[in-house]
């Protein structure tokens, strides 16, 4: 009886040192979420030429702001990268790297926390010349960014090589290597290259001014058995008929492979002419999207350089944001524009086994 008492205090005394020595190893918790924050902003700043850390492939060397804007309740927010180079600002519409940040980054997870020491910080190349993204629950044209909200990026921790070691506020945690991986990019690696995007719902209406055109369409998509939207368009301006299945969708097809073809600071664009603020357009495609998002591109008159004829682009998100100038080939404009004149010479489709009234 004693030796198994004996035994039973031998093992509670073993777990209360094991519990212990856990505690004097922070690396050794469990992964914990560090906070959970709706940040507004995000700033990525480029590493210091004087930086220890890992610098190939090399990150990004433009400073970059993210920003969320929010449309409501419920109702997926609007994201938008800009920059500053030579002395002029640019904004484009952010791609999916933008908005897995913001995702990342709201839910922030670690498996370290520990007090940071001179020592850890060279050890692990953590300091003002590190690669930094500071967060802001601001997404105005100021925006300001609190310095305990900056995360400096260092070395990998140990041999885990999903983890990287983050300095934030004198600690330092051991947050996902990707949050900052994917820096190691060109900054336009952030944007979104195509004209029309949205992740849910359907494109409620269509209307194309110019060019002696003026072509506005609308769809009444409906759910079938299989939870797909099932398009059923219809042309409003003159006379108002229901659309060949395959003049409405031809249109939309076009409208949705709409893509920038190059951006004015991209390696190996052609050298582009300034617009100036009050170029009109030559014509104007409005884009409705059934969760509310209205799309504006205004086409700029033609322009033809050695490697081709190119059509100057300025996306708005109505009424939330402007893009600056980008530019798309010549060839998908006249498409979109073959696209219009179907619609507005097509004839009064009568479905099977119905009468259109």
């Amino acid at each position: 009886m004693k030796q198994k008492i004996s035994l039973v205090v031998i093992a509670f005394v073993g777990l209360f040192l094991l519990f212990y020595w856990m505690e004097d190893h922070p690396e050794n918790i469990s992964e914990t979420n560090f906070w959970k924050e709706d940040w507004k902003s995000i700033r990525y700043i480029p590493p210091k030429s004087d930086w220890c850390g890992v610098t190939e492939p090399k990150f990004a060397e433009e400073e970059m702001v993210f920003r969320k804007i929010s449309r409501g309740w419920n109702l997926t927010p609007i994201y938008t990268v800009s920059f500053t180079k030579d002395g002029k600002s640019f904004s484009y519409e952010a791609n999916y790297n933008v908005k897995n940040s913001f995702s990342e980054l709201s839910v922030l997870k670690t498996k370290l926390i520990e007090k940071s020491t001179p020592e850890i910080q060279k050890s692990y190349c953590l300091g003002i010349s590190s690669p930094s993204l500071s967060l802001s629950e601001e997404n105005g044209t100021e925006i300001e960014f609190s310095k305990d909200k900056q995360l400096f990026f260092g070395k990998k921790i140990g041999a885990d090589e999903g983890r990287v070691s983050v300095l934030v506020n004198e600690e330092v945690i051991a947050p996902y290597n990707y949050l900052i991986e994917k820096f190691r990019a060109p900054i336009t690696s952030f944007r979104e290259k195509m004209f029309v995007t949205f992740s849910d719902g359907y494109l409620k209406e269509l209307s194309f001014s110019g060019q002696v055109i003026n072509v506005k369409a609308e769809n009444r998509a409906k759910k079938n058995q299989y939870n797909v939207y099932v398009n059923d368009w219809s042309r409003t301006t003159g006379e108002r008929i229901v659309l060949p299945p395959d003049v409405g969708n031809q249109w939309e097809s076009v409208v949705k492979g709409l893509k920038v073809e190059f951006y004015k600071d991209e390696t190996g664009a052609p050298e582009f002419p300034e617009l100036t603020s009050n170029s009109v357009p030559e014509a104007v495609l409005d884009v409705t999207q059934s969760e509310g998002i209205k799309f504006r591109l205004s086409f700029f008159p033609l322009w033809e350089s050695e490697s081709g004829k190119w059509r100057p682009v300025r996306r708005e998100l109505v009424p939330y944001f402007s893009e600056s100038i980008t530019w798309m080939k010549e060839e998908s404009f006249q498409n979109l524009v073959n696209a219009v004149m179907k619609v507005k010479s097509a004839s009064r489709y009568e479905r099977p086994n119905q009468k259109i009234q």
